[in-house]
């Protein structure tokens, strides 16, 4: 949860195998993973299984394949995939499920993310993936867990204790600034 100082408090947290994972976290290098390592952070947060698989549209297009293939198969529900530049890995995958992806745009040297923001967010009618903003890894694991409380009742108060200790922590931050 939240602690009062804004800050994050975990508890300890396993990654799953895929069979009890609800979450498949798709990024398409180890390099690249280190800008969505808050999604594990949400995940974790409320308690939701995972599976990280590292995939690649253009670089591995058959491995992609395979894991498209397994999701349902595997009892994943949602999606969340990662990419920068050209960023196809999460449209890629959403054009051969039925399982909600969310998108979470990468920075990287040349465009700063935004690149991989409209390569993402501009998907052909009928192939939609909920777009995150460029980095915003935390708030794809966020909007897992509410898309996944849909389903799963005990998310639901999880959710709700999670935006009452972030108005808790605007109200700690207005009173330490108004002591001084």
């Amino acid at each position: 949860m939240i602690r009062r100082d804004g800050n994050y408090e975990m508890k300890n947290h396993k990654k799953s195998d895929s069979k009890s994972a609800h979450v498949a976290i798709a990024v398409p290098s180890i390099k690249l993973f280190k800008d969505l390592k808050e999604v594990k952070t949400a995940l974790e947060l409320f308690e939701i299984p995972y599976k990280i698989t590292i995939v690649a549209a253009h670089w591995a297009p058959k491995k992609t394949l395979r894991f498209i293939s397994e999701l349902e198969r595997n009892g994943i529900e949602v999606i969340i995939a990662a990419a920068d530049g050209s960023a196809h890995l999460p449209g890629m995958i959403a054009s051969l499920t039925t399982l909600p992806v969310i998108g979470v745009p990468l920075r990287n040297n040349s465009l700063d993310g935004m690149d991989s923001l409209l390569s993402i967010v501009q998907m052909p009618k009928g192939v939609p993936v909920g777009t995150m903003g460029v980095n915003s890894a935390f708030n794809a694991g966020i909007y897992a867990c509410q898309l996944l409380s849909l389903k799963y009742d005990f998310l639901k108060e999880k959710l709700r204790k999670h935006k009452d200790m972030l108005e808790k922590s605007v109200e700690f931050e207005d009173k330490k600034l108004n002591k001084r």
